[in-house]
């Protein structure tokens, strides 16, 4: 009760969002996160992949290791098209727990590595399943069409097994650039040498609302529609910024009043007025190395 407590006061400082769809948001994240529980996976390889899908229960050991980006790196390798191969298979069997917030140890870390190595945002890879891993998580169900659960289960092991690193939809945007694919709900983030991250936002509901102004108290009524088309960043605010809405953390402006922006709460779902959201700890990345003037496009 505290932690859905806490949950609901940040809700009350979030910006660019709707309270209603928040809370409801908030209910459906703790009902998605399934309880822990025992699973038998056995070593997964291109010759098995097609029993997997057959026959049941499918079995597989946790992601092969990487060793490629954390949090401080700004400038990962040129993106691939190929999939890092998986360890061999040894024909040994391991049980352990479904990885979700608070798991820790070699599991978690190797699940780590393999994210970051596809370029997912994990945060720090240090062998713990906190928010920000759960961000990173989601980002690869979001981009795969999964479902947006946040724990690391059987179908998302069978996924990432044979995910290979996003190109991107809009080359022809050149580089550096962001694409916001408000479909899958995912944010891509190009530098001068590629894919840098791939980023889970929430982004508006295209529902309407009335909401009174968190500055002159007026009651303020719209649709929650993300704007489509191409745009660049154009100013930006570091740190926090009140508006009437909420509040922003070091928001990137791309359309008017329409930012990029941290947020405590960034949910599975699009439940904002307009803007983008994504992670507080991500925001401070990303005000940090995207530059003024860099190309954004906003598609579904």
């Amino acid at each position: 009760m505290k932690a859905l407590f806490a949950l609901l006061v940040v809700v009350l400082l979030t910006g660019c969002g709707s309270l209603t769809l928040a809370l409801k948001s908030v209910q459906r994240f703790y009902a998605d996160l399934p309880k822990a529980k025992d699973v038998t996976l056995f070593s997964i390889n291109k010759d098995n992949v097609s029993r997997l899908k057959t026959s049941a229960p499918a079995e597989a050991l946790p992601p092969p290791p990487a060793t490629h980006l954390t949090e401080s790196i700004s400038t990962p390798p040129a993106t691939s098209t190929v999939a890092p191969t998986p360890p061999p298979d040894s024909g040994s069997f391991a049980t352990f727990n479904v990885l979700k917030v608070g798991s820790q140890g070699d599991a978690v870390l190797a699940l780590e590595k393999r994210l970051a190595e596809l370029r997912y945002d994990v945060g720090a890879v240090d062998g713990y399943y906190d928010q920000q891993m759960w961000q990173g998580v989601v980002a690869f169900q979001k981009y795969a069409r999964l479902k947006r659960t946040g724990t690391y289960t059987l179908k998302t092991q069978v996924a990432l097994l044979k995910a290979v690193i996003p190109s991107g939809e809009h080359p022809e945007m050149g580089l550096p650039r962001i694409e916001i694919n408000l479909t899958r709900q995912v944010l891509l983030f190009f530098d001068k040498q590629g894919l840098n991250r791939v980023i889970a936002v929430s982004t508006g509901s295209n529902r309407k609302y009335c909401e009174i102004s968190k500055k002159s108290g007026e009651r303020i009524c719209g649709v929650a529609r993300t704007p489509r088309g191409k745009f660049r960043i154009q100013w930006r605010i570091s740190g926090w910024r009140e508006s009437d809405l909420g509040k922003l953390y070091n928001p990137l402006y791309f359309n008017g009043g329409f930012a990029i922006h941290g947020s405590p709460l960034v949910p599975a779902d699009n439940v904002s007025h307009g803007c983008v959201r994504i992670s507080i700890a991500t925001s401070q990345w990303l005000y940090e190395n995207i530059k003024d003037g860099t190309p954004v496009i906003v598609f579904d």
